[in-house]
Order: structure tokens, then C-alpha cells, then sequence
């Protein structure tokens, strides 16, 4: 713990110890995917990876908070599969062989900022500060740290990026988050603002999965269908070609559903025999519904418009429940512009840890780490006039 002018910091390692009705308030602003329920999931299905949570008070009140993860980075995941297939060989001799320690503010399975603090009461410099101490305490075997996510599009998290930057970080592009903004609007309207040709697409694909006879229920209580659900989980997982990572284990699945049952859910797709041959986990609280995690039977569903079906499901039961944002996440963003989601730029800050290394290092680290950015299309018509607007049933 340190003290400085009244302000007090500590860090805590399980988010049990963090005051988690203010942490799912002010960090997590009411997303379920966030909240403090969601990490202590986090932190029992990945037992390998350091949690850290930053505290800084003022007196009796907590003005800051954030999370900072570490862990070993699979360097192989970025590689061509047959790079992976020799590192598992090597790694039998060599356990970290093309792996690296990481250090993160933030987790891999969640976006956005990943703190809080009260400006009235504790100034950017001092929290930023802390924070910085509270990795260096938290990620002591990181080669890299980085300060995820800056939202591009909002100033005070430009400002604070920019305090990183100043002091030997590199801004690094991140994935966009690809948003839905409903604010009260029906499914209806907001099929409606489509442009034609979306409007067009995605008609089509409604209607070709009804004559398939795919049938689609959401299941609050999905503890029975882990077992069914989670090798279409695996098969996604293993076929990414963005945003690798390690997959959840199956245990991952049987946490959220008993530590989040009022907000988790699983909408499932089945085809005219019943077969389950999609699924998505999803959160719906404070007024954002997330899918979050896709599993799919690539045999029976390649080919087919199951992804359009399922992500428009989601904005129906979105608009249903009255959220005003559906939370689509990152990847496939051609299907998620399809259906109006429009991409919201994300940026890190990123730094190596070894002072003698950082001068050679650091300078790659931008062109090393950036996604590519994907082309954002046009979502919405320009005019209000149009013959085509009908929704689709």
C-alpha cells in the first residue's frame, strides 16, 4: 500500500476483495461481460493467469479502480499451424518456447477501459500513476505490458493514453468494437434505417433459413446443454483466424450459468431435425445485450445464413428487452455491418519492460501488434424515402 496528499493504493488479487456493487457500476457500467460476477469467473477458469485489482481511496472512499492481468502469451497462436504443431513438440523440453510473459490492464475477454476514477477527487497524473505501480507490482515477469482499451472516440481516454505515451509506451491499434445503438428503437425501426441493400441481404437471409427450417430458442438455464454445446464452442475456437487466444474450459460455461443466472443465457439454432448445430453465450444486463462467445457445427451450417439469423435474433431480443446497445464484439465485421453495427476504434498503449531492451524494441512494437483495420461500409439509408422497408418475420 502507498499514501500520497490523502490518497491511499493498494492492490488486492481476487475481485471478492474489490467493493464489487462500484466496480460493476463504475467499471463495468452495468455490461453482465464485465461485471465483477463475470471476472470471478475469470479467475477460476484460468487459474494460471495473475489477477490483479488496483484500490485507490481517499479516506473511507474508494476513487479508483481498475484490473491488471498477467500471463503467458502463446506467441505460436499468431503463427502458421505448423509453427504451433513444432513449438508443442519443443515445449516438452523447453516449457516457455515461444511464449512470452504479459502484462495487461484488462483481460483478453473483455474490451473497453478497464478502470474508474473519480476526477473530482484524484487528478489524471496521480491515477495513472498508481497505476502504473500497480502493474509493475502485478506483471513482475511481463517482457510486455500493455494499457488496454482507449476508445478513439473519447477525450478523457485520449488524455490518458496520451500520459502513457509521453512516458515511452507506442500506441497500438486494437480490434474495433462493432456496436448496435438501439436507444429505443423496436428491431422493426431498426431494420427500417438499413440501407437497401442491407435490408435486401438480410431479408434473403431470414427467409432462406426459414425454408432450411432452423429453429431458434434462448434457454435461460443452459447447464444441460454444456456437454452438447461445448465442442461446437471448441470448433470456432480452433478455426479463428483472428484474435487467438486459449479457449475457455468447459467448467467456464458451468460458472457463468450458476454465477450468473439472471443475466446469461444461451440462444441455440437447431435444423429441421433438431439437430443443435449452433450456439451463443450471451449477457443481457444494464442495458446491453452481448453475444459473446459463438459455437458453431461448421459441417452443417457452412454454407447456410446461420451467423445472419443468430446475430439478428440478438438485436430482436436486444430491442425486446429494452437495452440500448447490443455489444457485438469484436471479428466478422462484414455480417455485423450487415445488420447496423457500426465500428468503434479501439488503441492500447504498449511498452517492453526491460529498460535495455525498450530502446530496440519498443520502435517495433506498432508495426508487431496492430490489427489490421477493417473497412467500415456505410449502415444506415440516407434517405427516409423508400419502398423496400418492410421487416422481416
Amino acid at each position: 500500500m502507498t499514501a500520497k496528499a490523502g490518497i491511499t493504493t493498494k492492490v488486492v488479487a481476487r475481485i471478492r476483495d474489490v467493493p464489487q456493487a462500484l466496480w460493476d457500476d463504475k467499471v463495468a457500467r452495468g455490461h453482465p461481460f464485465k461485471s465483477a460476477a463475470f471476472l470471478s469467473c475469470l479467475e477460476d477458469s484460468f487459474p494460471e493467469r495473475k489477477f490483479g485489482y488496483l484500490i485507490v481511496s481517499q479516506g473511507a472512499d474508494v476513487v479508483g479502480l481498475a484490473v491488471i492481468t498477467e500471463e503467458r502469451l502463446d506467441l505460436s497462436l499468431l503463427l502458421p499451424e505448423q509453427v504451433g504443431t513444432l513449438a508443442q513438440g519443443v515445449r516438452k523440453v523447453l516449457p516457455g518456447f515461444l511464449s512470452l510473459g504479459l502484462g495487461m490492464v484488462g483481460t483478453f475477454e473483455t474490451a473497453e477501459r478497464h478502470w474508474w476514477y473519480d476526477a473530482q477527487r484524484v487528478s489524471e497524473h496521480d491515477f495513472a500513476r498508481a497505476l502504473l505501480a500497480a502493474c509493475d507490482e502485478v506483471c513482475g515477469n511481463a517482457a510486455l505490458l500493455l494499457v488496454r482499451d482507449f476508445m478513439e472516440a473519447l477525450p478523457e481516454d485520449v488524455r490518458l493514453e496520451s500520459w502513457f505515451l509521453q512516458r515511452g509506451f507506442k500506441q497500438v491499434a486494437n480490434h474495433p468494437m462493432a456496436m448496435v445503438t438501439l436507444d429505443g428503437l423496436s428491431s422493426e425501426a431498426h431494420f427500417q434505417r438499413l440501407k437497401k441493400k442491407s435490408r435486401q441481404n438480410l431479408r434473403k437471409k431470414l427467409k432462406d433459413a426459414e425454408a432450411l427450417g432452423f429453429q431458434v430458442e434462448r434457454v435461460r438455464d443452459f447447464r444441460p446443454l454444456i456437454d452438447e454445446c461445448y465442442p461446437l464452442y471448441l470448433q470456432v475456437h480452433e478455426g479463428a483466424s483472428e484474435f487467438k487466444r486459449n479457449p475457455f474450459p468447459r467448467a467456464f460455461f458451468e460458472t457463468i450459468a450458476e454465477r450468473m443466472p439472471t443475466t446469461s443465457s444461451f440462444l441455440t439454432l437447431r435444423d429441421s431435425a433438431g439437430h443443435l448445430i449452433a450456439f451463443i453465450l450471451t449477457g443481457t444486463g444494464g442495458g446491453i445485450n452481448n453475444p459473446f462467445c459463438i459455437g458453431m457445427d461448421y459441417a452443417r451450417t457452412e454454407g447456410t445464413p446461420a451467423y445472419y439469423l443468430m446475430m439478428w435474433k440478438e438485436i430482436e431480443h436486444a430491442a425486446h428487452t429494452g437495452c440500448r446497445v447490443v455489444d457485438l464484439g469484436l471479428t466478422s465485421y462484414f455480417v455485423k455491418q450487415t445488420v447496423g453495427a457500426e465500428l468503434e476504434g479501439m488503441t492500447m498503449a504498449a511498452r517492453i519492460q526491460s529498460a535495455w531492451l525498450r530502446p530496440l524494441l519498443n520502435p517495433l512494437l506498432p508495426a508487431l501488434l496492430s490489427e489490421k483495420q477493417p473497412q467500415e461500409r456505410r449502415k444506415f439509408r440516407v434517405s427516409t424515402f423508400d419502398d423496400d422497408s418492410q421487416p422481416p418475420h
